[in-house]
């Protein structure tokens, strides 16, 4: 299968040192050793989220952490799913076989979550779970959930968040911001290869994971709990994991703390910064306001000057660089780039993209400065 620059919303480039940790022979799941690893590596990741509790590695995509969390902690319970984009309602889709009831709360796409819209409705209203996402990954919306948990658990709601998206990329502390449950995933500002789902939940919330109501076993919390706490020395969880893919996450644990977390975010950052402005200089415009855009991806408005889908196909054929359209409706004028690992970031890799993208509008006709966008970029 030909090779393309992932210049993608995940899964992302990795670095040469997670590809080797990745590709090394592998290991058993189990005995003293490996437990020791793999639970030092949840410390890690809880650490990394701000979180005192504990957090849990499931082999699989994010979805079934997403999964995980709705199994274990909305049957019996009313939730609300605050939807802003595609991955907002699918939220609601895996809430929904869980939850004894299910609402949406819609806001308009490109726009962020209001608050003050969630506070109205629970003073009339009360919900046991609020789940919303970071990172609306349809649209590059970035949330507000520090206000919007702070909301929530004023009304006693407990509070999990979608950090897909945003986990290691975006600020975000569980414990003081009190946010309940963090879902994530391998592939995307963790700069690993897909394949793991990741839960953190917050130490007062552990008790809830013994007392939930059981509806699965795989993505039953409460059977991690309970492996974790009986096979803790040689097999803290109950099914063979990938190996491989656990000893990549542990060394790009080593590099992202190497470099910290606050400036991490503050390169993730002014790329985007840089990014938006090339892509402004070339005529194209954000989908959302610079104000509430994430710092791991951008989504472009086309303004009905081209079609996303050619742009792609172009950019993958001329140059070998792959970029996304958007999902549903969107799809006919929204295209994403991904700025969220190192290696997508690097100079070299967005030049290339930046270039890409100039010829392809020279093909089509229409005019480009594509000296001043560059020059955004060599800036870096």
């Amino acid at each position: 299968m030909r090779e393309y620059k992932l210049m993608i919303p995940g899964p992302v480039e990795v670095s040469r040192e997670v590809r080797e940790t990745f590709n090394r022979p592998t290991v058993a799941h189990y005995g003293e050793e490996w437990a020791h690893f793999y639970l030092r590596t949840t410390e890690r990741l809880s650490s990394m989220l701000g979180c005192t509790g504990q957090t849990f590695i499931l082999p699989g995509s994010g979805s079934v952490a997403l999964e995980a969390s709705a199994s274990t902690f909305a049957p019996e319970r009313r939730s609300l799913i605050l939807n802003n984009g595609f991955f907002g309602e699918r939220l609601y889709n895996i809430f929904s076989r869980y939850s004894d009831e299910c609402e949406k709360l819609n806001f308009e796409m490109g726009k962020p979550i209001d608050p003050d819209v969630l506070n109205e409705l629970l003073r009339g209203k009360r919900f046991d779970i609020v789940v919303f996402t970071h990172v609306e990954t349809s649209t590059g919306v970035l949330n507000p959930v520090r206000d919007i948990a702070e909301i929530a658990k004023s009304h006693g709601a407990l509070v999990i968040v979608d950090s897909i998206s945003s986990a290691a990329i975006e600020k975000l502390d569980m414990d003081s911001w009190k946010v309940d449950v963090v879902v994530t995933a391998s592939q995307k500002g963790l700069e690993c290869p897909p394949g793991l789902g990741i839960v953190s939940v917050r130490s007062e919330n552990i008790q809830e994971i013994r007392n939930s109501r059981k509806r699965s076993w795989y993505s039953d919390l409460s059977v991690w709990l309970d492996y974790f706490e009986k096979w803790h020395d040689w097999h803290p969880f109950p099914v063979t994991l990938p190996t491989n893919a656990i000893m990549a996450l542990g060394k790009s644990l080593d590099l992202i703390e190497a470099q910290g977390l606050a400036e991490r975010e503050a390169q993730f950052e002014r790329t985007s910064q840089k990014v938006r402005s090339c892509l402004k200089e070339m005529g194209f415009e954000l989908f959302t306001s610079w104000d509430f855009s994430a710092h791991g991806l951008t989504a472009v408005n086309t303004l009905g000057k081209i079609k996303p889908s050619e742009l792609v196909k172009f950019l993958k054929e001329k140059f070998s660089v792959q970029i996304a359209g958007s999902l549903g409706e969107l799809s006919s004028f929204l295209f994403r780039i991904g700025h969220m690992s190192t290696e997508q970031i690097k100079t070299s890799n967005l030049l290339t993209l930046l270039v890409g993208i100039s010829d392809f509008l020279r093909v089509k006709g229409f005019p480009c400065n594509t000296q001043k966008a560059i020059s955004e970029i060599l800036e870096q």
